[in-house]
């Protein structure tokens, strides 16, 4: 099994089985913050829908909710798994080396671009990209048709990858916030 402090450069660290690709899935399914992204993503999706002007009856919040965990569960399986697994990509998040604010930051911004192949080079997130866009348009089709609209799908697109940024983010600075 993998340590949580591996050198993410290393050439000696072992691609991830697929074993271990399916329980990245499982965690990130069952995780706190994947529920509080839902709670954040489902707030977002009603006040925007409710500045806008719509024709059609309006979900309530509990639709939304549904609709937006339908979505992070999906992200989840396919940028967690089968994306990585068919790609052979890496999708466990490596905490960054440097010493400073600013690179520690950087990095973990950085990671929604980049990713390991299971080679451990880096190379561009496309497992996470595909997933996204993938569990965007499942969302979508999952909308009343009188909800779906282009600008909407791109805003759920925008918000997802915004939220999966801050929970990099935590990742990173998560360990140190209650050291304080």
């Amino acid at each position: 099994m993998r340590t949580w402090r591996s050198l993410p450069d290393a050439p000696s660290v072992r691609p991830p089985t697929q074993t271990e690709k399916f329980h990245t899935f499982v965690n990130e399914a069952h995780s706190p913050l994947t529920l509080g992204a839902v709670d954040v993503d489902a707030g977002v999706m009603r006040e925007t829908e409710l500045s806008q002007v719509n024709l059609g009856p309006q979900p309530g919040l509990t639709a939304r909710y549904k609709a937006v965990l339908i979505q992070k569960e999906s992200i989840a399986f396919l940028g967690k798994y089968l994306y990585p697994s068919l790609l052979r990509q890496d999708q466990l998040y490596y905490p960054s080396t440097s010493s400073t604010f600013l690179g520690r930051a950087t990095y973990a911004a950085s990671r929604i671009l980049i990713t390991r192949n299971d080679s451990g080079n880096r190379t561009l997130n496309s497992s996470y990209f595909l997933g996204v866009l993938t569990s965007v348009a499942i969302a979508t089709a999952y909308r009343p048709y009188w909800a779906r609209s282009t600008s909407a799908t791109f805003k759920t697109f925008g918000s997802t990858i915004g939220s999966d940024n801050g929970i990099d983010l935590f990742h990173e600075f998560g360990s140190g916030i209650g050291k304080g």
